[in-house]
This record gives C-alpha cells, sequence and structure tokens, in this order.
C-alpha cells in the first residue's frame, strides 16, 4: 500500500500519540530513507543511465545525483549500435600511463580503454563533485554511457502532485517502522517500546532484500537459488531483559 508524506506523518502522530514538528518528522525521515538505502546496496530501481559525447582533452561531470557508479561504456559509432565496457583504473594509472594530452589516429571510431574517477574543483555545494576522466584521450570525439546509482527523491521534497518515490509506494512499513524508531528514541521511549519499533524495521527491511536479492534478479528460466541473507534482528539490551 503506498504511503504519501502526509499520511506518513499523520501515521507516526496517531501511533506515538505525540505532536512533532515539521522540520522534527522530516529529520526522521531523512535519516531513515538514507539507512534504508545504505543498508540494502544496489537497489536496481535506483540505477539509472547517463550518455554524453566526451570530447578529447576534457573529462565529464556527472550529474549530481550520482552517488557511485557501476559501469563505462563505449558506445561504437555507425548503422550497428555496439558497446564496449571500460575497465576501471586509479587516476594516477591514467595520468602516467597516458600523459599526452590526446593520442594521434585516423579513425573515426577510436577506442578508449580505461576510465577514473576524479573530484571536481567547484565550489557549488548542490553540483556533483565527481569527474569522469577517460583514456587514451582521442582527437576526436567519443559517446560514453554511464550506469550510475543515483541518489532518489526523498519523500519529504513531494508536494503530493507529484509521483511518489518507489520507497514510499512499494515498501512503506520499513519506512513508518523506521520513523517510529526514532521519534521513539527522539522521544526518550521506554527500551522495549524502541525494540519494539526495531524489530518491525528489520522486518520489513528483510522483505525490501528479498526483493533485491531474488525477485529482481530472477526469471522463470534462471531462477536464483540463493537465498538473500538474513538481516541482524536487535537483540534486547540489559535494561530490556531486566538486568
Amino acid at each position: 500500500m503506498a504511503m504519501t508524506y502526509t499520511e506518513l506523518q499523520t501515521n507516526v502522530k496517531d501511533i506515538t500519540e505525540m505532536t512533532f514538528t515539521d522540520a522534527q518528522l522530516s529529520m526522521f525521515t531523512k535519516q531513515v530513507e538514507q539507512r534504508i538505502y545504505g543498508i540494502i546496496k544496489d537497489l536496481p530501481i535506483l540505477r539509472t543511465t547517463f550518455s554524453e559525447t566526451f570530447t578529447a582533452s576534457s573529462g565529464k561531470v556527472l550529474p549530481a545525483d550520482c552517488l557511485y557508479v557501476h559501469s563505462v561504456t563505449q558506445q561504437s559509432s555507425g548503422d550497428t549500435v555496439n558497446r564496449k565496457a571500460l575497465v576501471s583504473k586509479d587516476l594516477d594509472f591514467l595520468l602516467e600511463a597516458y600523459p599526452l594530452a590526446t593520442q594521434t589516429t585516423t579513425t573515426s571510431d577510436p577506442e578508449v580503454k580505461y576510465y577514473a574517477l576524479n573530484s571536481s574543483s567547484t565550489t557549488d555545494e548542490s553540483a556533483s563533485r565527481m569527474v569522469l576522466t577517460l583514456a587514451p584521450k582521442w582527437a576526436t570525439a567519443v559517446t560514453i554511457q554511464v550506469d550510475y546509482q543515483y541518489q532518489p527523491r526523498s519523500i519529504v521534497d513531494t508536494d503530493g502532485t507529484e509521483e511518489q518515490p518507489w520507497l514510499g509506494t512499494n515498501y512503506d512499513t520499513a519506512l513508518l517502522n523506521g520513523v517510529l524508531v526514532e521519534a521513539a528514541k527522539f522521544m526518550k521511549a521506554e527500551p522495549d517500546m524502541v525494540q519494539m519499533y526495531e524489530q518491525q524495521f528489520v522486518l520489513g527491511l528483510q522483505q525490501l532484500q528479498n526483493t533485491v536479492d531474488v525477485r529482481l534478479k530472477s526469471d522463470s528460466y534462471r531462477p536464483q537459488k540463493q537465498m538473500p541473507k538474513p538481516i541482524p534482528m536487535p537483540q534486547p539490551t540489559p535494561e530490556q531483559q531486566g538486568q
């Protein structure tokens, strides 16, 4: 069942029987989103591509929502589109192995072999600080496609008319219980109450982990036999055990 941010706020207030400010609920929600995306790695729904034409002597600043790069491929020119995966290398390797600004070539479709990630010197905090550098650097332009994991829009930043973020639409149980954990800690609730919310949060994460590890990586012809690794359940504290 999908849940909007307005519904999430109402549910948290009703369950805890407490009133929170908008700033507090926003902080709880964004912290939980970051926690979920940090635990559930490489969620396929959060992968996207970036295609650009690279010139000979310059790198490309990656999109501002890029968290990390999965792969980089070169797209050939001509009627038939072929893609070749580039090999990830350290920037120092590229600078030492290919010190020239460009390499001479007579082909209209030069072959690029390696890529490296460098940091941008921009002072704009909203811009990306990741720069993609290629080698060898040819005198002509090449088309490069980057497959990367992006930073999803928070459910907090929706106004109710936009399409809801994937997490709130598909796995609102994990989101709600995660926010309840943060709210309970903020209220300094009883340890057993925090423990209960933590357990429900982990169960919601386990459902999401199962989707990522099995359902999204399987089909009718190539079933995924490996079961997802269980997420550790929070253990009771000494206070909860009556010690």
